[in-house]
């Protein structure tokens, strides 16, 4: 027992030299954690450069993606209509039905095509976008409801799907406490077998130093629903940076966003004010690096936030 003790002591210290507060709030708790390989985050993720306030069509909000042409592709989770929002008139300027009513979770732009997801797994794309109707080919990617997709990002490298899963991150025990992130080949039309990436929960909750109450509570739904476990991070948005390539994954249960590097490794945790996100849902950039987030209405307004780039500038 006492070399136990040790060693969880020594992975604790670990965490402190390695994760660094970039910023605290007024009762002095961290709200950024950076990697001692990433000493700058590049956004002011608690001071948005710009909000836009939606109609009631988008207070459910539920996906996010850049079209171009200072146009946003948005998504909510009750109709399967892709809406176009234009960020310098401040308002939708076409909507797009593409299937039935369903649990839509997210929408990515992938070259010049359109593609949905929904929280059972199932992908859909959507053939045109210049249509008040478009036809639209379902497709099953053999994850379902107990794994809750709700992120989609495009990898234009090696032309993939990333999907986050809010659930189960698979079958198998071992990954009881784990979030996943699968990879879709979209030329051969399959799954990655394991996770490409996975989100340790056990790690987040020793950075943010989590009291022994919010842990007990999260551990107490572990065995009574296996798709849910652990609340202390639940992925409910992905996207890929257009420079740095780092993946951002933001969590609406948790009100983290997290930033890891293309192999997957954690670089930065930050902590969301609940004021400004009480459902973050939807997460993309521009082609120079500028942030969008969406975030529901909840009993208010939808709104996206717009945070402007602001990376290191070298000598």
């Amino acid at each position: 027992m006492p070399c136990l003790k040790k060693v969880k002591l020594l992975i604790l210290l670990v965490f402190v030299v390695v994760f660094s507060a970039c910023s605290k709030n007024k009762k002095n708790k961290q709200t950024c954690f950076l990697s001692e390989n990433y000493t700058h985050f590049p956004y002011r993720i608690n001071q948005p450069s710009r909000t836009y306030i939606l109609s009631k069509e988008l207070r459910e909000i539920s996906g996010l993606t850049y079209k171009g042409d200072h146009k946003l592709l948005c998504i909510n989770d009750e109709q399967g209509y892709v809406f176009e929002y234009d960020i310098q008139k401040r308002k939708i300027t076409q909507r797009i039905k593409f299937a039935k009513k369903g649990d839509f979770e997210a929408v990515e732009m992938m070259d010049n095509k359109v593609v949905a997801l929904r929280s059972d797994g199932k992908l859909y794309f959507i053939n045109d976008m210049s249509h008040s109707k478009s036809e639209s080919i379902k497709v099953k990617t053999g994850l379902g409801s107990k794994n809750d997709t709700e992120g989609l990002a495009y990898d234009a490298s090696n032309q993939t799907l990333l999907i986050a899963c809010k659930g189960l991150a698979h079958k198998d025990s071992s990954y009881m406490d784990k979030r996943a992130i699968y990879r879709y080949s979209i030329k051969d039309s399959s799954l990655s077998k394991y996770p490409d990436i996975l989100i340790d929960q056990g790690e987040l909750e020793t950075i943010l130093n989590l009291d022994a109450y919010t842990k007990f509570s999260n551990k107490l739904l572990k065995g009574i629903n296996p798709s849910k476990g652990n609340l202390t991070f639940q992925p409910s948005a992905i996207a890929i940076h257009p420079i740095s390539r780092n993946i951002y994954v933001l969590g609406s249960v948790g009100k983290l966003l997290l930033v890891l590097n293309p192999q997957g490794e954690l670089l930065a945790v930050n902590r969301l004010k609940r004021k400004i996100f009480p459902q973050p849902e939807g997460i993309c950039f521009t082609p120079d690096g500028t942030l969008f987030i969406s975030t529901e209405g909840k009993m208010m307004s939808g709104k996206i936030y717009q945070f402007d780039y602001k990376p290191v500038l070298k000598n």
